[in-house]
């Protein structure tokens, strides 16, 4: 007689900080859902790097954004001048480095006590004309996260003033380009905005850097008994855009949308949710 294989839902939270959640709902395996503490966090872990590239990383992204910056940091986009424009990307990284240390010792020498030390993410970005492909140029430029904790909104204010000077070179003090430092707005979005926007253009030559002691999103423990696969399709196909059902199961948290998709040869569900904690 044919025994007839289990079926799991997994619903898995991802928490990126105090404000930013997201939760995945998957099938499982019987062995994933009898694994351990050690082997559920792996799986929670390699979600967000279970889909294409491209997306994996934009995920990726968000959801380190969410767990370390917030309404107190700045977007940054640093382009160059003609004359200061950078042969190579170690040239490139470079000037970003000389730049956050004018950026630490601008800080040290205001003695703010309760400053903490930068937190950035910065992506290098740049495109070598290549006509018979399509490709135009794409001059160097960066773009970068930062934010110190610690500071009172005039703190801040200095800062971001600050932050537009110190693109320059070292003792002439010759601007290398335009900075433009806009404040993050996480309850708009901006974060995931921001995270597309600096991978919106996949065929372009990138390169990461963040800075040490970043913070990762925590993993609680996962249900994996309260969806069913039927469950799960009526979620992908009639509650994808249902923002007070989802509400209703997260209380709490703002619905800021739903990415469903489908594996027809294996005739499964893929979910995840994007939420937002409301202001209290």
């Amino acid at each position: 007689m044919k025994t007839t294989r289990k079926q799991y839902i997994r619903e898995q939270k991802t928490i990126c900080g105090d404000s930013y959640a997201e939760v995945d709902f998957c099938w499982i395996t019987e062995r994933e859902h009898r694994a351990g503490p050690r082997g559920k966090k792996q799986f929670a872990s390699s979600l967000a790097q279970q889909k294409r590239n491209r997306e994996r990383s934009a995920r990726l992204l968000v959801q380190l954004l969410n767990t370390n910056f917030d309404q107190r940091g700045f977007a940054l986009t640093l382009t160059y001048e003609d004359m200061w424009l950078p042969d190579d990307d170690e040239a490139a990284w470079k000037d970003v480095y000389n730049y956050l240390k004018r950026v630490r010792r601008w800080l040290t020498r205001k003695n703010w006590q309760d400053a903490a030390p930068i937190k950035w993410v910065c992506v290098t970005e740049n495109q070598e004309a290549d006509p018979a492909n399509g490709l135009k140029e794409v001059r160097y430029h960066h773009h970068m996260v930062l934010q110190v904790d610690g500071l009172t909104a005039e703190h801040r204010a200095a800062l971001r003033d600050a932050l537009e000077d110190l693109w320059c070179t070292g003792r002439s003090r010759e601007p290398l380009g335009t900075v433009n430092a806009d404040r993050l707005q996480p309850e708009h979005d901006s974060l995931e905005g921001l995270a597309k926007y600096m991978l919106k253009y996949p065929r372009r030559r990138k390169s990461w850097h963040a800075s040490r002691g970043l913070k990762r999103p925590t993993y609680p423990r996962p249900n994996d008994t309260h969806w069913t696969p039927r469950k799960l399709a009526d979620a992908c196909t009639l509650r994808v855009d249902d923002a007070d059902y989802w509400e209703r199961r997260y209380p709490g948290y703002r619905f800021l949308g739903a990415v469903p998709s489908y594996n027809e040869e294996r005739a499964e569900w893929r979910l995840y949710i994007k939420l937002r904690r409301k202001r209290r």
